[in-house]
């Protein structure tokens, strides 16, 4: 058994910790888990809560007066800086072989990680949210020197904490590098610098452009204009066609008012892990599976199961890979496929396809709704095994506001439509029963017949507008980081909105309950066991 690892305590005043694990390595030393103690009871925590009272401790080994100086320094430029995108470092504590700097210990991962699952909008904040701390960090006198993907922490609420001034340079100090030696991580090193000379505002600046260089890396698609403009002129080698401040740089990447280097309210980014780090590559699997699954089905109208097989993963890994590409391919096809199979008429097959690029057209109003086009199709498989009621919830924990709604009330409409050309007849939830759509219509009686439809049984409508609420709801409260408020509103709301205004039977409304619960026990558990593997 390794015996526990205690440091501080000796001074009046000092606090004592108790080292538990180490979390990271760099150059300068190893950063430790660990939590206060009593120290004339080594092994109790101060204070009551356990893992509340955590802290991070950095370990820097000094071999002489130079390096004891510069980790001493390091600690107090870190610890006069207080802002919400700034690590907070709570105490230095010499020792005689090691400095120690106790830090808030951030649950989260770095930067770089946590962008591979970003969308553009998601990269967009991140950068603002270093140029806000730059912006505050430079207002007090430093410039922090190593900005890098690597010392940007992204917590388990989505905020981006900036960490490590161990090479900060503050104004009126004395260097403590050699004249003409590059202080910085290759890469995210101004070239100015590395003729030799002095850090300004402008190199970390720099430092932010070569870091949104980076995490572009992980983006598919081409970024804004906007952004372009921003890495550009950022990494620009002449200082001078640099934005002039992290205010200025923050204007030109945003398009809003330049910062007054104070604290601002973070709330919006303040989200649940599922709705951050991890989303965007959800969304892109389940858009595989679904362009998979609609692909087996076509291909098995016209070809045997090994040649169906086939065609599905290929529509899979496209509808992964390329989402809206892939949907629009896995429509088209499906449309060809019951055209030759004669399964459908030849108003159903003219519209499934102009439906369908019209929907994933309007996909670039959401980046959830760029990832997912074929989310509002999963209406029905979920509906045939008893969880269509609960969609609205998927989405909502996938998607932003926006997206989600849309996804939702579209996915109600290809629910419906669904059984009014292929099903029973009897609409899910509702308990209407509509029969089936004339197979021979054209495009134009089709589309007549829908409107007549939705005229004589306004809960269709009714239907679709709960479900894009419901995903609204959802989708807000992980955005605001209280999914478990959000999912109690949602599921209240959609059993009044089923029980008062929609299923016109005990049947569809027992029918709309059932599925509605398992859905929001799922998503429950899915959230708790996430919130416990983040944890």
């Amino acid at each position: 058994m390794v015996e526990t690892r205690y440091i501080g305590g000796r001074d009046p005043g000092q606090g004592c910790y108790a080292l538990a694990e180490m979390v990271g390595r760099g150059g300068f030393g190893t950063v430790w888990r660990a939590h206060p103690v009593d120290d004339s009871r080594k092994g109790f925590l101060r204070g009551f809560g356990g893992g509340a009272q955590e802290v991070a401790v950095k370990v820097i080994p000094v071999y002489s007066a130079k390096e004891r100086s510069r980790a001493l320094r390091e600690g107090q430029i870190a610890q006069a800086l207080k802002h919400p995108n700034i690590v907070e470092t709570k105490e230095i504590i010499p020792g005689d072989l090691e400095v120690y700097l106790v830090t808030e210990f951030v649950r989260g991962v770095p930067l770089d990680v946590a962008a591979k699952h970003y969308d553009i909008h998601e990269v967009i904040d991140a950068l603002a949210e270093i140029l806000e701390a730059l912006s505050y960090a430079h207002s007090q006198g430093i410039i922090h020197r190593d900005i890098k993907p690597q010392n940007a922490l992204v917590d388990d609420r989505g905020r981006v904490k900036l960490t490590d001034f161990g090479v900060a340079y503050r104004a009126g100090d004395t260097r403590l590098t050699q004249i003409g030696y590059a202080v910085g991580t290759p890469g995210y090193i101004a070239p100015e610098i590395m003729e030799g000379e002095d850090p300004t505002e402008l190199t970390d600046i720099y430092a932010v452009g070569a870091t949104a260089r980076s995490l572009l890396a992980y983006q598919p698609d081409e970024p804004p204009r906007r952004l372009l403009e921003f890495v550009n002129r950022a990494t620009s080698p002449n200082p001078a066609h640099r934005p002039r401040s992290a205010d200025a740089a923050l204007k030109l990447l945003t398009g809003r008012r330049e910062s007054t280097g104070a604290t601002r309210d973070i709330t919006k980014k303040s989200r649940e892990p599922l709705n951050g780090r991890y989303a965007n590559q959800a969304l892109r699997v389940v858009n595989g599976l679904v362009a998979g699954w609609l692909g087996y089905l076509g291909a098995g109208l016209v070809l045997d199961g090994a040649e169906s097989l086939g065609i599905a993963a290929g529509f899979g890994v496209l509808g992964y890979l390329l989402p809206r590409l892939g949907a629009l391919g896995v429509i088209i096809a499906l449309a060809v496929a019951l055209a030759r199979s004669q399964q459908a008429g030849f108003g159903a097959v003219l519209l499934l396809p102009a439906v369908g690029a019209l929907w994933v057209a309007t996909g670039s109003v959401s980046g959830g709704m760029r990832r997912l086009p074929l989310g509002p199709l999963l209406a029905i498989p979920l509906a045939a095994y008893g969880l269509g009621a609960g969609l609205p919830l998927l989405l909502g924990a996938l998607m932003r506001p926006l997206g989600a709604a849309l996804s939702a009330a579209a996915a109600a409409f290809s629910l419906i439509a669904y059984d009014l050309a292929r099903g029973d007849g009897i609409i899910p939830y509702l308990g209407l029963e509509l029969g089936n759509l004339p197979a021979a219509a054209g495009p134009l009686a089709l589309l007549e017949t829908g409107e007549a439809l939705l005229r004589a049984y306004p809960t269709l409508a009714l239907l679709a507008a709960l479900w894009g609420a419901m995903a609204a709801v959802i989708s807000a409260a992980e955005w605001l980081g209280f999914p478990f408020v959000g999912l109690v509103l949602a599921v209240v709301g959609g059993v009044l909105g089923y029980a008062l205004a929609i299923s016109s039977t005990p049947d569809s409304l027992s029918q709309a309950m059932t599925s509605l619960g398992l859905a929001a026990i799922i998503y429950g558990l899915v959230k708790y066991l996430g919130s416990g593997v983040v944890g």
